[in-house]
C-alpha cells in the first residue's frame, strides 16, 4: 500500500491547478520541473527547490503553501524522514489555509509511520480526519482518506480502513468519476485482498481498472492489476500468474524500479516458477526481489524473500546458503512480530485517549452547565437555595458514579491479575478470561498453544510431589522466557499448561511452540540430586479474520485440545497444528 500512497500523492501533486495572474513565470516553470522529477530524481526535485528557496520573499502565500509541500514530499521520496517530521513540524503553525493544513498533517502522519512512531502517526492522522468536514479541496480530502487507509491497513484495522476507503470513492459521486473513485475502489480491492476475500475483490477489479484508465491513471491501473496477479499466483494458479506477471513485471521497472509492488510481484513470480520447477527463473526473480527489498530497506518484503530464496536455495541443494536465507527470514519474522505487537499497543492506546477525552469533555460540559445555572441561582431569593444545592449534588452524584465505574473496573483488572500459587503465572480463571477477550477484540489472527508435560506422574510417583512442584516452577521459568511481549501464559491444570498469542498466525504459533518445547528438554534437572528427562506434548489451533473456520474461544479451545492429544498419540514431545 506504500507506493499506492505515493502515486496517489504523485498525481496530485502534477493536477493542474490555479495559478495567480500575477505568478513568476520563471517561479513556475521551477515547479513544474519539481513535479515531473519528484518521484523519478528526488534529489534533483530538492535541488531544485533550493534553487526556489532564493525567491521566497517574491511568493504568493498559494506559491509558499505550494513549495513547503514540495520540499515535504520531496524528504519523504528520499527516505529523509526524520528531516522531513521536523522540517513540516517547523512550518505548519504558519499554515493558515486548511486545506494545506490537512496535505501538511498527512505528511507528519506518513513520516511518524515510516519512522515506527505508530502513536504519533495515529495522533495527526486523527487530527486530519477532524478537518475533512471543513475542507474544500478535495485532493486534501483524498491525502487525508488515503492517509488513514495505510496506517489501519499496517494496524490490520481492515473494517475501519474499508469505512474510509468507501468514503474516499464517495467524493466523486456528485461529478464524473477522477481519481477519488479510481484510488476508492482500488484501495478496496487491496484490503478485501488482505482481510482474505477474494470473491469481494475479484468483483471490483474490472471497475477499478476501468475507472483508472477511462480517467489515464495508468500507473494506478497497473498497480491494481499487479495486486490482483499475485493473488492468482498465490491461490495456486502458476502459470496464469506467471503468464500476465511477466509484463507486468516490465512496465513497473519502467514506472518505479523501488516499488514495492514490483518486489511483491517478483517474490510471487520466483514462488511460481519454483511451483512449476523452473529453478533458473525462479532464482532470477528471487534475487531481484531480495535485492530490492534490502535495497529499500522493507522488511516485510525482505522477509518474503528471504523466504522464498530460502526454498529456492533448498531447491537446488545449496543447503548452506538454504540454511543463511531461512535464518535471515526468521529474524526479520521475529523483528515484525515485534513490530507489529508495539502498532497494535499505539492503536489501542490512542483508542483509549481519544474516547477518555470524549468523556472528559461530556463531565466538561456538564460542570459549566450546572454552574451556569448556580450563578443564576445566586441572583434569586434565598428560597432558591435548596435548588441550588440540588444541583451541587447531582453533578458529585454524576462524578461519584463515573468515579465509582473506574474503580469498580479497576477492582476488576485487580480481581482478574490472579496468579497460580505455586507456578507464578496465570491460574486458570484469569488465563481463560484473558484469552476469551483476546479472542473477542482480536484485529489479527490469535493463536492458542495447550500442553501436557509427559509422564509427569512416573515423576511425582518416583521421586516424590516436591520434586513434581520444582519441575512445574522450571517448566514455567523455561516457558516464560521465550514467549514475546503480551502472550498470555497460564496454568489450567495440575501440569497441563496454555499459551494464548495475539496477532500471531500458524506459522508464529508453530515456531513458538516448538521454542518452548525445545526449552523444556533443555531443563537440568541434576540440581535436584536425580537426572531424569523432562518433555512435553504440544497442541497449536489458530482463529484467522475469516468468517470461516473457528469462530469463538470455546471452538478455539477444542481444537487445540484435539492437536494436544494427536502429539501424545504420535508418541509424545512434539508440536501439533490442527487444521
Amino acid at each position: 500500500m506504500r507506493l499506492l500512497l505515493l502515486c496517489a500523492m504523485l498525481l496530485i501533486v502534477i493536477l493542474p491547478r490555479e495559478v495567480n495572474a500575477a505568478t513568476d513565470a520563471k517561479n513556475d516553470v521551477l515547479f513544474q520541473k519539481v513535479r515531473q522529477t519528484l518521484s523519478t530524481s528526488p534529489d534533483a526535485s530538492l535541488k531544485i527547490l533550493d534553487e526556489l528557496a532564493s525567491q521566497q520573499t517574491t511568493f504568493s502565500t498559494e506559491q509558499k503553501n505550494k513549495f513547503l509541500l514540495l520540499r515535504a514530499s520531496a524528504l519523504g521520496f528520499l527516505g529523509k524522514h526524520r528531516e522531513r517530521v521536523q522540517f513540516v513540524q517547523s512550518v505548519i503553525s504558519d499554515i493558515s489555509d486548511i486545506d494545506y493544513r490537512a496535505r501538511f498533517l498527512y505528511q507528519l502522519s506518513d513520516g511518524y509511520i515510516n519512522l515506527g512512531e505508530y502513536e504519533n502517526a495515529l495522533s495527526y492522522m486523527n487530527q486530519s480526519i477532524v478537518l475533512l468536514p471543513s475542507l474544500k479541496n478535495k485532493n486534501a480530502k483524498i491525502d487525508v482518506f488515503q492517509s488513514a487507509i495505510v496506517i489501519l491497513n499496517s494496524l490490520r484495522a481492515y473494517d475501519e480502513s474499508m469505512m474510509y476507503a468507501l468514503r474516499l470513492s464517495e467524493l466523486d459521486r456528485e461529478e464524473s468519476p477522477g481519481l477519488a473513485t479510481c484510488l476508492g475502489i482500488g484501495d478496496q480491492i487491496e484490503i478485501s485482498f488482505l482481510k482474505g476475500n477474494r470473491q469481494k475483490a475479484n468483483e471490483l477489479l474490472n471497475s477499478a481498472i476501468k475507472s483508472c484508465d477511462e480517467q489515464q491513471f495508468f500507473i494506478m491501473s497497473l498497480l491494481i492489476k499487479t495486486i490482483a496477479n499475485i493473488d492468482v499466483i498465490e491461490s495456486g494458479n502458476y502459470a496464469l500468474g506467471i503468464k500476465a506477471g511477466v509484463s507486468l513485471a516490465v512496465e513497473l521497472k519502467k514506472s518505479n524500479q523501488s516499488s514495492d509492488y514490483l518486489i511483491q510481484l517478483e517474490t510471487a513470480l520466483a514462488k511460481a516458477y519454483l511451483k512449476t520447477g523452473d529453478t533458473q527463473q525462479a532464482e532470477s526473480y528471487g534475487v531481484q526481489a531480495y535485492t530490492r527489498a534490502k535495497k529499500e530497506n522493507v522488511v516485510l518484503l525482505l522477509e518474503k524473500a528471504s523466504e522464498i530464496m530460502a526454498d529456492i536455495k533448498r531447491s537446488q541443494g545449496q543447503y548452506f546458503s538454504a540454511l543463511e536465507y531461512a535464518d535471515t527470514a526468521l529474524t526479520l519474522k521475529n523483528k515484525l512480530l515485534d513490530q507489529q505487537l508495539q502498532k497494535n499497543l499505539a492503536y489501542q492506546r490512542v483508542k483509549f485517549e481519544i474516547q477518555d477525552k470524549a468523556n472528559q469533555m461530556v463531565l466538561l460540559e456538564q460542570k459549566n452547565k450546572i454552574l451556569d445555572v448556580e450563578k443564576k441561582l445566586e441572583k434569586k431569593s434565598n428560597q432558591n437555595l435548596l435548588l441550588i444545592i440540588a444541583l451541587v449534588l447531582c453533578f458529585i452524584c454524576v462524578l461519584g458514579v463515573w468515579l465509582w465505574k473506574v474503580i469498580r473496573q479497576k477492582n476488576i483488572f485487580q480481581r482478574h491479575a490472579e496468579l497460580d500459587g505455586l507456578t507464578q503465572i496465570s491460574n486458570r480463571s484469569h488465563f481463560m478470561s484473558s484469552a476469551e477477550a483476546g479472542v473477542k477484540h482480536r484485529t489479527a489472527a490469535v493463536s492458542l498453544i495447550l500442553f501436557d508435560m509427559d509422564f509427569f506422574k512416573n515423576v511425582n510417583d518416583s521421586f516424590g510431589h516436591p520434586t513434581g512442584d520444582w519441575v512445574l516452577k522450571n517448566v514455567s521459568q523455561a516457558v516464560a522466557g521465550v514467549l514475546r511481549k503480551g502472550d498470555v501464559f497460564g496454568r489450567i491444570g495440575g501440569e497441563e499448561f496454555a499459551i494464548f498469542l495475539p496477532a500471531a498466525e500458524p506459522e508464529i504459533g508453530l515456531q513458538l511452540a516448538e521454542r518452548c518445547r525445545h526449552a523444556i528438554t533443555m531443563i537440568d534437572t541434576e540440581s535436584r540430586g536425580i537426572r531424569f528427562p523432562l518433555s512435553a506434548s504440544f497442541g497449536l489451533a489458530t482463529m484467522t479474520m475469516n468468517t470461516s473456520g473457528i469462530t469463538n474461544f470455546q471452538e478455539l479451545m477444542q481444537a487445540t485440545d484435539k492437536a494436544l492429544y494427536q502429539s501424545k498419540a504420535d508418541g509424545r514431545n512434539r508440536v501439533s497444528v490442527f487444521s
